[in-house]
């Protein structure tokens, strides 16, 4: 299993209105969405997971606009929560890969953005399905964070949604 992490400075950023942003299974109060081929892929890998372990895929956090007003923003942050910026790059992008509908959070089978249960949730049974699976679907993981995994298509599929 090895990463192939998806780079806002490869594609760029979608915006809210973007029309290759289609919904995904997500969780009942939050409405997820994904570039158009991540979607799909998403979800034929919906339903393999669903078939081979009862556990049903859903999305906590799928495409999100960035979040920092600059660049000192996203410092201070780090070294509050994480006490410094080489720790928290670990656990948080200043260009995060969601910025590009490419990249899912899962909120299911034990599976939660939360860092301090990370090592616990890599033991989980639906971590351990998406480690031997989730490649045939297009999506690579990244390894820090058990519930983040990506969808690495190239610049023109992204660009033309299809």
């Amino acid at each position: 299993m090895t990463e192939n992490r998806v780079k806002v400075s490869d594609y760029g950023p979608m915006s809210r209105s973007d029309r290759r942003l289609i919904p995904i299974p997500s969780v009942t109060w939050k409405r997820c969405k994904m570039h158009v081929l991540a979607a799909a892929a998403f979800v034929i890998m919906t339903a393999a997971c669903y078939a081979e372990t009862g556990i049903k895929l859903k999305a906590v956090s799928g495409w999100r606009p960035h979040r920092w007003q600059s660049w000192q923003h996203y410092v201070d942050y780090c070294i509050k929560k994480y006490g410094s910026v080489i720790h928290g790059r670990k656990w948080i992008a200043y260009d995060s890969p969601h910025e590009t509908g490419l990249a899912v959070d899962f909120f299911c089978g034990g599976l939660r953005p939360k860092s301090a249960t990370a090592t616990k949730q890599k033991r989980t049974r639906l971590y351990a399905w998406l480690k031997a699976n989730a490649h045939k679907y297009g999506f690579t993981p990244y390894l820090p964070e058990p519930w983040h995994w990506e969808y690495n298509i190239s610049k023109q599929d992204w660009s033309k949604g299809a």
